[in-house]
């Protein structure tokens, strides 16, 4: 669970990240920036239409607090990122920084520079990724909460098949396609989440996949072997898709899917009544809240700073 791995993930699960903090960074109400406050952003890399994105809504929240504003451009470089933040830290050109960290242990001297020099700080990942026992003075440390995650969806799932299917179901489970230990932690509580919140239903087939393709191949041969499912447990949305696509096509009803994610096309198919739920990252919730507690670090970085957790949206 390293932040890299963190950070990709984010950006694959948010596909609408774009349009929403562009949403976000359009509102008016900018104020005179004050010399004496001056904050940097530090995205892993501003090729990333997304987190160009963020880097503009991260501009705005400064202007419309009136502090200044330095956006940096990494460029998938740890080493780089380490430098430019050492940089704008030690040189006091900024009073605090926000960074979606590439590599964790780059930045161990960064972290350890920003509470020397008593400049605010929130990185990505947790404290043992930086070396470090619990709380530090200054630092907030920002990370995903992947057993809540796994359990969020699931528990979607669960009210779906208690509400239309009276608490039974055979469900067929597209796992995690990640590979990490990330993967295993979401899977492991979606699974528990779904025994406890319908004990009647059972996972009667599992996969991993990655395209939309290749979950209709997987869901139609799953359906073969399996054609009582009457639920589906989606870690993305194209896995959603794919399922829905492949039930249809052998004919048979899906009362009950439910997806990671949140596309524009998966809230659509809410809409619709074709998935019953989404659980995504709120990103415009975790740009507010890293930011807020940005700001109010820096009135007093002496003070240990919080753990956060990115929160989650579900649409239904």
């Amino acid at each position: 669970m390293t932040s890299a791995r963190t950070a990709t993930r984010l950006m694959k699960t948010c596909t609408a990240c774009v349009a929403l903090i562009a949403a976000i960074a359009a509102t008016p109400g900018a104020q005179a920036a004050d010399p004496a406050k001056s904050i940097a952003f530090s995205p892993i890399a501003l090729d990333i239409p997304a987190m160009q994105g963020l880097s503009g809504a991260v501009e705005h929240f400064a202007q419309d607090a009136g502090i200044g504003f330095v956006s940096l451009d990494p460029k998938f470089d740890p080493g780089q990122q380490a430098q430019q933040l050492s940089q704008v830290i030690e040189t006091g050109k900024v009073q605090g920084a926000w960074s979606i960290v590439i590599r964790a242990a780059a930045l161990r001297g960064v972290v350890k520079t920003a509470i020397d020099k008593n400049v605010a700080l929130v990185v990505s990942g947790r404290p043992a990724d930086y070396g470090l026992d619990g709380p530090q003075p200054g630092i907030a440390f920002s990370d995903i909460n992947y057993e809540d995650y796994g359990a969020s969806l699931a528990d979607q799932l669960a009210q779906c098949i208690t509400e239309k299917l009276d608490g039974s179901a055979q469900v067929l489970f597209f796992g995690d396609s990640s590979g990490t230990k990330a993967a295993e932690l979401t899977d492991n509580a979606a699974k528990a989440a779904l025994a406890s919140g319908a004990p009647q239903a059972s996972i009667v087939a599992t996969a991993i996949s990655l395209e939309r393709l290749e979950s209709q191949q997987k869901a139609a041969q799953m359906l073969q072997s399996k054609p009582d499912a009457t639920a589906v447990y989606a870690a993305n949305d194209e896995n959603a898709m794919g399922a829905i696509t492949a039930f249809r096509a052998a004919g048979k009803d899906l009362p009950c899917v439910v997806s990671g994610g949140g596309g524009a096309e998966a809230l659509e198919a809410v809409s619709s009544g074709d998935l019953y739920a989404v659980a995504g990252f709120d990103f415009e919730g975790d740009a507010h809240q890293n930011f807020e507690t940005l700001v109010s670090m820096m009135e007093d970085p002496t003070t240990a700073g919080p753990i956060l957790e990115i929160p989650i949206k579900v649409t239904k």
